[in-house]
């Protein structure tokens, strides 16, 4: 694996000009870094992104003072230190992929292969994303002059890109044939699988809040407001409502983050291997509840939620 910094070099000199190079931004916008942020967006309903990149590129370099969506104007104010942090990528892509891969072995059984793509790109609210588990995209703007916490979303990235064995695919394949458990799974396993990725990236006690904000000490202390959305989603599935307004606010990294590192810090890691390799929720879901019920302190679920959950 090594760490493709093309989009981030073409970005930094089309910010050094104060006019935007028409070549330079043509090379720029056909990047694998860039193309992968382009039809994530697009997978997010976000249309004309590159249209309004653009133009947005265009400001930023004519006009000083000019801040736009894509924050480019702080790395525009940040170049010196750009240059630096790509430069230290380039000298030491081996050394950051292995440390990332540490911490991903901390959680992820040794013989469950990691191999991936990794492009680094500016722009948009995300940290990173995965794409079909072998291609991993990090926004840099997020994590300009923080290597450590670079290192933290590049590990959380790799959790996310960890190869499935194919017989466990299938597994869940057939169990998504039902519509409840497909439903289901798109709630309360992409709450496991980024609360598991946010502990391999924070480990199992947050000393930082995360840099895209995402997971943050004052969100934990708040976590009963989205164990409370949660609830009310679980409830519109079981009632066969599918369309409920407020599933895109739920902070799915709060609660899988709240579950998973309690389940740890009392289970231990072999416990998260019914998820990591089989994608099963169900016992780390009534372990967390053991546990609270023991400890005499509240799930956050719902009763008729947890019935439904883990029947």
């Amino acid at each position: 694996m090594v760490i493709n910094t093309e989009s981030v070099e073409l970005l930094i000199k089309i910010l050094e000009k104060d006019f935007l190079d028409e070549y330079l931004y043509d090379t720029f916008i056909r990047t694998k870094g860039v193309k992968g942020f382009l039809n994530h967006q697009n997978t997010l309903g976000q249309r004309g992104v590159e249209a309004y990149i653009k133009e947005e590129l265009k400001r930023v370099v004519e006009d000083e003072s000019y801040e736009d969506l894509y924050e480019f104007y702080k790395l525009k104010n940040s170049l010196k230190q750009l240059k630096l942090d790509i430069q230290y990528i380039n000298d030491n892509s081996h050394q950051i992929i292995q440390r990332a891969l540490k911490k991903v072995y901390k959680i992820v059984p040794k013989d469950m292969p990691i191999r991936s793509n990794i492009y680094l790109y500016c722009g948009g609210i995300d940290g990173g994303f995965t794409i079909n588990r072998n291609n991993i995209f990090i926004n840099y703007g997020k994590y300009l002059d923080e290597k450590e916490e670079f290192i933290k979303i590049l590990s959380h990235e790799m959790y996310h890109s960890r190869k499935l064995p194919i017989e466990n695919r299938a597994l869940l394949l057939l169990r998504l044939i039902s519509r409840e458990n497909r439903l289901l799974f798109e709630i309360i396993g992409k709450i496991i699988e980024e609360g598991i990725a946010c502990l391999v990236q924070h480990g199992p006690k947050l000393e930082k809040d995360d840099l895209t904000g995402n997971l943050t000490k004052r969100s934990l202390l708040l976590a009963r407001d989205e164990f409370d959305l949660m609830n009310n989603i679980i409830i519109d599935i079981k009632s066969s409502k599918t369309n409920n307004p407020n599933s895109k606010h739920l902070n799915i990294y709060v609660i899988g983050y709240m579950i998973v590192s309690y389940v740890y810090r009392e289970k231990g890691v072999f416990i998260l291997d019914d998820w990591t390799v089989n994608l099963n929720f169900r016992r780390i879901i009534k372990e967390y509840i053991e546990l609270c019920s023991r400890k005499e302190i509240s799930s956050g679920f719902n009763n008729g939620v947890l019935e439904w959950i883990i029947k």
